[in-house]
């Protein structure tokens, strides 16, 4: 990680936002019909279904939660990605191995799931979400504290997937055998 207003190798402080990868919207009325409601729902559990299928090495559920053409990004307190894949089958290639290099049991607790964009006569969507990631290795540590950034697509099945998936970590506890 590059110096940054932080200090020496710590990301600034509102990084994703001033980097201009998250735009939070001031609190407004919205959409919460029932149509709404149930996407906002569907949404949130995306983001979920993405954290506890990692955790659980299920790569088979974690690319259900994504478009086939999905582009997947992993940024270290930057909005510079470290890590591209740009379809589902690439996910589905490139993430095994890197969550078998993993040495721990790792647990995402996601929050703060906001929907920022919801057009439902479109199916598509603008969300981001916060977790923190702990890590169970010889104790039980904090890994990572992350801010995911997406755009969403409701598909013919009616379920809303990841199109774009930014995952934003502000800081990472490098328990791995090889790199985030």
């Amino acid at each position: 990680m590059s110096p940054s207003p932080g200090g020496e190798g710590r990301p600034g402080q509102a990084w994703s936002h001033r980097s201009g990868k998250v735009d939070l919207r001031p609190l407004a009325p919205g959409d919460w019909s029932p149509g709404a409601l149930a996407a906002r729902a569907q949404i949130a559990e995306a983001f979920s279904r993405f954290g506890t299928a990692f955790d659980e090495a299920r790569v088979d559920v974690l690319c259900s939660c994504f478009t086939e053409d999905a582009l997947f990004e992993v940024g270290l307190g930057s909005a510079e990605p470290r890590t591209r894949f740009g379809s589902r089958q690439e996910i589905a290639e490139q993430l095994p191995g890197r969550i078998e290099a993993q040495a721990d049991q790792r647990r995402h607790v996601m929050g703060n799931v906001l929907v920022e964009e919801l057009d439902l006569e479109g199916g598509t969507a603008k969300a981001l979400a916060y977790s923190v990631v702990t890590v169970a290795s010889d104790g039980l540590s904090l890994g990572a504290s992350v801010i995911y950034t997406s755009e969403l697509r409701r598909e013919d099945d009616g379920c809303w997937r990841f199109s774009s998936f930014f995952i934003g970590m502000d800081e990472y506890l490098p328990t791995s055998r090889g790199t985030p």
